[in-house]
């Protein structure tokens, strides 16, 4: 007696210290998930940061359209001054010509001798007029000429070092998008390995309790109170567990009564799968989940024509078409998003598309496919839901005398258990 007493202690300590080990792995766990939602918080401060960036883009790319109006503006206006030179010029030829006619009509009145110095005297003023206003002229021309060269080479400085400084900040954000978008995949990776590190976890405490039940079970011990058990979540998890009590009347007889008892044990977690390719420099980097936009970018440096071509998604029985504007073009390393037309978003071709009246539709399971002119696939994405899940049974049967209390126990595993992927 005073040996199995001793083996029953020992089974407890050993108990405790299983215990204690599983409350100590279950403490790291939700470390490491808190970790990981101040991770997805950066990364959303990231993306509010490359918004930014983005409308920084659209006010430079307004005060180019802004200084190239203004250039037309000016152009407009050095033709109007020449046009308005060339009207005076034909009034004051019509003047001369009618000065002239007069000229005419009083030499012809007058004698010859007067008539040749009023003749010379005319030529001369004439002569003297027409080299005033060619001067004029001339002084004119080469002023709003000068004004004009001035002007546009202005322009063109600030359109080159608008120019450049937009490449250079193009560049910038593209290298903080390639930066974000290796560290979303390292996440992922991590993430995907502290799946399976809890998914052993589990296992293993499942082999633990295995073990102790069959302790139990050999050395005939019922221990008292209800089974704590241990829920951990991931990224998208359910946990259903279903058992039987069965409690023994206290009665005055002596008599021993056989207890059954039965428990079922199923766990799930559930994960999103994405995969993408591209046959030519168009490919598909972002789908939205919630079906709000899908996001091209054209991964070569030159200019790709996509007019005609369409986007579609297919979620089961349900299907969007959107067909891109014959006339649209897709800049070497550009993006573009198209969006549902439920969102308020402004359609600003080529970079930002509103679909009229339709939108994306969403679910579990849905792929996106790219199509050219021709009907043929250039690029696609599919996103599929994974459900990994286990799977246990359990049967025990105890006896004891009236006045004994059995509870919720977790006992030995006598039926199947399996790890499965839906």
């Amino acid at each position: 007696m005073d040996r199995k007493t001793k083996e029953a202690a020992d089974a407890e300590r050993n108990l405790r210290a299983q215990e204690a080990r599983a409350n100590e792995l279950a403490g790291k766990y939700h470390t490491l998930v808190a970790d990981h939602k101040k991770a997805k918080d950066d990364q959303k401060e990231l993306e509010k940061e490359l918004a930014k960036l983005k409308k920084q883009l659209e006010v430079l790319r307004k005060n180019l359209e802004d200084e190239t109006l203004t250039r037309v503006e000016l152009e407009n206006s050095v033709q109007t001054l020449r046009e308005e030179l060339t009207f005076k010029d034909q009034v004051h030829m019509q003047e001369i010509s009618e000065t002239k006619t007069r000229r005419q009509v009083e030499i012809s009145e007058i004698d010859g001798v007067l008539s040749e110095q009023y003749e010379a005297k005319l030529q001369q003023a004439l002569q003297d007029l027409r080299n005033q206003y060619d001067m004029q002229l001339r002084m004119n021309r080469e002023e709003v000429s000068d004004l004009y060269e001035a002007r546009l080479r202005d322009l063109e400085h600030q359109m080159n070092q608008e120019r450049l400084r937009h490449a250079d900040e193009k560049a910038k954000m593209m290298e903080e998008v390639e930066r974000l978008r290796k560290e979303m995949s390292m996440q992922l990776q991590e993430y995907q390995e502290l799946m399976d590190i809890k998914i052993s976890l589990d296992m293993e405490i499942a082999a633990y309790d295995k073990l102790l039940s069959s302790e139990e079970d050999r050395l005939k011990i019922t221990p008292g109170g209800n089974l704590s058990l241990f829920s951990q979540s991931g990224l998208s998890s359910s946990m259903s567990r279903a058992g039987m009590v069965r409690r023994t009347p206290n009665r005055a007889a002596a008599k021993r009564k056989r207890t059954v008892l039965e428990e079922s044990d199923e766990r799930s977690v559930s994960d999103y799968s994405v995969t993408s390719s591209a046959k030519g420099d168009l490919e598909i980097v972002e789908v939205d989940p919630e079906g709000k936009y899908v996001k091209l970018r054209n991964k070569s440096g030159k200019e790709v024509q996509i007019g005609g071509w369409s986007l579609v998604r297919k979620v089961g029985t349900n299907e969007t078409v959107f067909k891109f504007h014959r006339s649209l073009k897709v800049d070497g390393g550009a993006f573009v998003t198209v969006w549902s037309s439920d969102l308020g978003k402004d359609h600003e071709p080529p970079s930002t598309i509103v679909m009229k009246g339709q939108k994306w539709f969403a679910g579990d399971n849905m792929t996106t496919h790219l199509m050219n002119a021709d009907g043929e696939e250039v690029a696609a994405s599919e996103r599929v839901k994974r459900i990994v899940s286990t799977a246990a049974s359990r049967h025990r049967e105890y006896l004891g005398g009236y006045g004994e209390e059995l509870h919720h126990q977790q006992g030995e595993p006598r039926g199947d258990e399996k790890c499965r992927i839906m």
